[in-house]
């Protein structure tokens, strides 16, 4: 289908001014198909397989108790069930039908695809095996990543083989009852990671999310860092690789059966979402996320000019540190990360503020934000990516960059003593009124957690 201009006037403006500006925004053909519908997601053959032959975590953690305790409470673990993706993905099927459901799930729930029960079984119906989600079985089941048309990973494209040869990073393991092993070197390649994480629109070629872009066009991909490197990792360790840029080796047994250690990949796979305690029950996935955004970013204040009865003009400069992808990154129209400024007299009086939340807890779009806005046909913002079009607003600081602004205002004439600058980096998955209006009743108030902050006294001249 060819990116028609006259089905969006409204955003004419908008659409080639990105295209300028990031040409790998939208795709330069129309998304293919797969056999089983929008999602790339296949088969060896490209036909459908039994659902019995998909095995969940706690089979796995028989033998592999190590990684299952590192995965359970990982989102990875809850991709079917998370609830906020739960509501998104039924109000999808709601809006644009099973097909788009079908590739949503995809990359939630790929066994309910490949098996052929989705679209058209209820989720009441559906075997708790598929309904698992994300689980070792997926992963560790992919016979190969099929070929895209976009010159870079995206929408599922791998194949699935259910059996007893599992996908190993060595051809050769140890012989036990469980199953055996195939060298599959694509297991700790950030492309196998980029199925999931490049979302292109699966009818109009709109690149959604576009974390693997950021990266291979960053210094982490020219030191060959991958995202496995990071996010299977601890964040003691993710710190160490973004201050080296070289991985960090990790020894133990690979299973209960191992006689002794060896370099292990750990199985963690933390992001940034301190929501998993809420939305996994997991408490310790939820402080490695925290703990993994405190890491991301560092925060600077520069005074530029400050007189009494005359401008104080000063700038604020964040940079991301530790992040091998932009901050924000995934659906970054939903992604909240912004600076909270405030300028107090000797007193402790507030001068002047910028970033405060209002009494609904939204976040006034002046303020000094980073992410992005989507547009729909009409050019109207939206935060269901079924709808997006184009990006209006878009602003994300890049591996190892800094992104730089001026903030203004003038003080009063009267002003004594010393003045004191605070700022603080804050984020949160999403705006409240979003959470409210796609979750209803089951909505929470967004976690807020603050990434960095710096605090600066000033000398007002006269």
């Amino acid at each position: 289908m060819k990116f028609e201009l006259a089905a969006f006037a409204a955003g004419v403006a908008i659409v080639l001014s990105l295209l300028q500006s990031e040409p790998a925004q939208l795709a330069s053909t129309p998304p293919p198909r797969g056999p089983f519908g929008l999602s790339l997601v296949t088969t060896t053959d490209g036909k459908p397989v039994a659902h019995e032959g998909f095995a969940t975590s706690e089979d796995c953690a028989l033998c592999h108790e190590r990684q299952v305790e590192e995965f359970d409470g990982s989102l990875h673990s809850v991709s079917h069930h998370d609830p906020v993706y739960r509501a998104f993905a039924e109000l999808a099927r709601k809006e644009a039908g099973e097909e788009v459901y079908a590739y949503c799930s995809g990359c939630h729930a790929p066994a309910s695809v490949v098996s052929g029960l989705v679209p058209g079984t209820a989720e009441a119906e559906l075997p708790d095996n598929v309904k698992a989600g994300v689980q070792c079985d997926i992963c560790h089941q992919v016979d190969s990543l099929s070929p895209s048309p976009w010159g870079e990973p995206g929408n599922a494209n791998f194949a699935l083989a259910p059996g007893k040869v599992k996908a190993t990073l060595r051809a050769a393991i140890q012989a036990n009852p469980g199953h055996e092993g195939r060298e599959a070197g694509f297991l700790a390649k950030s492309e196998f990671c980029a199925t999931c994480h490049t979302v292109i629109h699966p009818t109009n070629g709109l690149r959604i999310e576009h974390t693997y872009d950021e990266w291979k066009r960053s210094v982490y991909a020219e030191h060959g860092i991958q995202c496995q490197d990071c996010h299977m990792r601890s964040v003691a360790d993710a710190i160490e690789v973004a201050r080296t840029l070289k991985p960090v080796k990790v020894l133990g047994t690979t299973s209960g059966m191992s006689a002794q250690e060896r370099e292990i990949h750990p199985h963690w796979f933390v992001g940034g979402n301190v929501e998993t305690a809420r939305l996994s029950g997991s408490e310790p996935h939820a402080a490695e996320a925290e703990a993994r955004l405190k890491s991301a970013a560092e925060l600077t204040l520069a005074v530029q000019a400050a007189k009494a009865g005359g401008e104080l003009a000063f700038e604020v400069a964040v940079t991301n540190v530790g992040a091998g992808h932009s901050l924000p990154t995934s659906l970054t129209e939903l992604r909240e990360m912004w600076v909270h400024v405030r300028v107090l007299d000797a007193a402790g009086k507030l001068l002047y503020e910028d970033g405060a939340l209002d009494a609904q807890g939204e976040l006034a779009k002046a303020a000094l934000r980073f992410g992005s806005e989507l547009l729909d046909a009409q050019g109207k913002p939206t935060f269901r990516p079924w709808l997006g079009v184009s990006f209006g607003r878009k602003r994300l600081i890049a591996p190892k960059g800094t992104e730089r602004e001026t903030l203004r205002t003038t003080l009063p004439k009267e002003l004594e003593g010393e003045l004191t600058l605070e700022a603080r980096l804050l984020y949160r998955i999403a705006p409240p009124h979003v959470l409210h209006e796609v979750m209803g009743e089951q909505a929470f108030v967004p976690r807020i957690v603050e990434m960095a902050s710096a605090r600066q006294g000033v000398t007002v001249s006269r």
